[in-house]
C-alpha cells in the first residue's frame, strides 16, 4: 500500500533475508532449490544477480559467478544493480531515476541536508 502523506510505499513479500557475515554459510537457504556451486549461490551477473529462481537475488560473498571478486566494493556494486532490478519487479512500468548523492545531497543522521553548492551542480549538469 502507499502512504502518500509520508511518501512511502509498502510491498508484501514472501521473505526478505538480509544476512551479514564474514563466512558465507547457506544454512536452510541451501535447501531452497537454488543452484549452488562450491557452497555459494550461482547468479546471473550479466544482468541483475538473480538466482535460478525468478525474483530471488543473491549479492555479496554468498554468491558466485565467473570472475567473482570477493571484495566489499563488488558487493556494493551488486547491491546497486540488484536494487534497480527489484524496483522494476515491484513497480513494473514505473521509471526510476537514479539520484547521485554527491550532486543532490544526502540527509545526515542529524536531519540536516548536505548539498553541493549550486555553481558546482550547474557546472556538471
Amino acid at each position: 500500500y502507499n502512504d502518500e502523506e509520508k511518501g512511502e510505499s509498502y510491498v508484501e513479500v514472501d521473505n526478505f533475508i538480509p544476512l551479514f557475515g564474514l563466512s558465507p554459510k547457506l544454512g536452510p537457504i541451501g535447501n531452497w532449490g537454488l543452484e549452488i556451486e562450491k557452497n555459494a549461490i550461482k547468479v546471473d551477473n550479466s544482468y541483475d544477480y538473480q538466482t535460478n529462481i525468478p525474483g530471488v537475488y543473491a549479492i555479496g560473498d554468498v554468491n558466485t559467478y565467473k570472475g567473482k571478486l570477493k571484495l566489499i566494493l563488488s558487493g556494493f556494486h551488486e547491491a546497486a544493480v540488484m536494487c534497480q532490478s527489484a524496483y522494476q519487479r515491484i513497480n513494473p512500468g514505473k521509471r526510476y531515476v537514479m539520484k547521485y548523492t554527491t550532486v543532490g545531497g544526502v540527509e545526515g543522521f542529524d536531519g540536516s541536508k548536505k548539498e553541493a553548492k549550486k555553481e558546482v551542480v550547474q557546472s556538471i549538469s
